[in-house]
């Protein structure tokens, strides 16, 4: 069973019968079941087991029972243990539940805990407690004794995060040395001058283009290296193509030191295109061809001058095979040049800043059929206050040459000019690009505007506005977006899952 939901049952059973919402048997009612839920009893030792299932045709003690959620808890210390008493129809006796959780991690239950249990001690690991300042340590071990509240617990991680730049800070929750307490740790570490560069598994609806996925399986990481497998279903909702296929990475974000990080990637894909585009394609005859699959294979070194700024430098090699002279193909060679700059903010300032500058050659030097530069640069920028927050982001982008659909720029999609199709604006993407967003969120609910434009040179580079409305949050969002200055002023319905 999912540990969320699981620990929810918990609390539920905790607190109700702690409130006396659930009422307890009459004693003497005769036990006609025993089931232990969240643990596997194989980790449960034999006399414990033994006198479970001795409680079979017993009795039911409401002390006895909780005597046993206590064995099991002293046991398995990560763990805590409920007790609830279900009747059994048509013969009047009861089934004994214990569900049992762990305790560590689980933010449900640590948002409840406080209903049942003391802090007895704090402790602070991975860095010197003399490291933070005495206002700061007071509140630290004022937790001591008291019942835990979660929501000043959360204001305390977040200042210590402040007081220690480049370190993440991590709350764990133990068993104490009694029944009913917990021992509660901060845990610092130091942030890598270079994070993983895995993209989440999501899920994308739009209403005007249909659905498409991406899915990362359990990424295999050992110390600092990082392997992962990853899929795509009728993915359309990044580029002008739908794709589907998988891809193979490899990373090592200490090469040696920690401001050095390899990564290599191979990836498949085949192609679908929508026949708007092919019809695009028709009438410019210098334009990019279609084609029936893209092979990459991309290796890249990055360089961090601090944990905020760092370089990135390689090569990508794509193989693409004809979409209408198949078995004909292009290489595409390139040489890649990256910056990227990214600020948390100090404390609780609330102020995160995103940065980041890429530009993409392919040259005869390289073995490229085609030749063309690719610039793109983007800010993104977001204030957090309490319940509300305001993100507010621009990106510019252009191409010299001749370039594959899939360096080509594209909006009207789950992120950008939400309210459009991008197969409406440019059906076969373009050389240019410009686009603003602007969005306010209250406890998830939000408004946004979008405005942007999609060309080639030569032509005309037509704004169009977008502005909507929906429920968004880091792992779902929900918009509905409409086209401002459009004919038709009609709704799309945009969903998005990451997980």
């Amino acid at each position: 069973m999912n540990h969320s939901i699981l620990s929810a049952l918990l609390l539920s059973a905790t607190v109700q019968g702690a409130i006396g919402q659930v009422p307890a048997p009459p004693d003497d009612t005769v036990i006609a079941r025993v089931e232990v839920s969240g643990i596997a009893l194989g980790r449960l030792s034999p006399g414990l087991r033994q006198d479970l299932d001795a409680s079979i045709g017993s009795p039911y003690a409401a002390e006895s029972a909780a005597a046993l959620a206590a064995r099991i808890e002293q046991e398995q210390p990560e763990f805590v243990a409920a007790v609830r008493a279900a009747p059994l129809d048509p013969d009047g006796g009861i089934e004994l539940i214990f569900m049992v959780a762990r305790i560590s991690g689980d933010r449900d239950l640590e948002s409840n805990i406080n209903a049942r249990y003391m802090v007895e001690d704090v402790e602070i690991t991975g860095v010197p407690e003399t490291g933070f300042s005495p206002a700061l340590r007071a509140d630290i071990h004022a937790l001591t004794g008291q019942r835990l509240d979660p929501g000043k617990a959360d204001e305390i991680q977040r200042r210590m995060e402040g007081e220690l730049p480049g370190y993440d800070v991590y709350r764990r929750i133990e068993r104490g040395s009694e029944r009913g307490r917990i021992r509660l740790s901060f845990h610092a570490e130091r942030k890598p001058w270079i994070p993983f560069t895995g993209d989440p598994s999501r899920f994308a609806y739009h209403s005007r283009q249909g659905f498409g996925a991406l899915f990362e399986m359990p990424a295999v990481v050992w110390n600092n290296n990082r392997f992962a497998v990853g899929s795509a279903f009728h993915q359309q909702d990044d580029l002008i193509e739908r794709y589907s296929g998988f891809r193979l990475s490899y990373e090592n974000r200490m090469a040696g030191t920690e401001r050095l990080g390899l990564r290599v990637e191979f990836s498949r894909f085949g192609q679908k295109w929508r026949r708007v585009t092919l019809l695009a394609l028709e009438t410019a005859p210098d334009g990019p061809e279609a084609y029936r699959t893209r092979q990459t294979f991309e290796p890249a070194v990055t360089f961090a001058f601090s944990p905020e700024l760092r370089v990135r430098a390689g090569a990508s090699f794509t193989n693409l095979e004809s979409h209408s002279k198949s078995p004909d193909s292009e290489t595409i060679g390139v040489g890649l040049l990256s910056i990227h700059y990214e600020h948390g903010g100090d404390g609780d300032s609330g102020h995160g800043v995103e940065a980041a500058y890429e530009v993409r050659t392919a040259t005869s030097r390289l073995e490229s059929d085609l030749i063309y530069t690719r610039h793109f640069g983007e800010v993104n920028y977001e204030y957090e206050r309490g319940d509300s927050a305001v993100e507010a982001s621009v990106f510019v982008g252009r191409i010299s040459g001749r370039a594959p659909l899939f360096e080509r720029f594209s909006l009207g999609n789950t992120s950008t000019l939400r309210g459009w199709n991008k197969f409406d604006i440019a059906p076969a993407g373009g050389d240019r690009v410009a686009h603003h967003s602007l969005e306010y969120r209250f406890h998830g609910f939000a408004v946004f505007y979008d405005l942007g434009s999609v060309w080639d040179p030569g032509a005309e580079a037509t704004i169009r506005v977008a502005s909507g409305f929906g429920f968004h949050d880091d792992a779902f969002t929900i918009t509905v977006g409409f086209p401002i200055n459009s004919e038709s002023v009609r709704p799309i319905l945009m969903a998005k899952v990451v997980f």
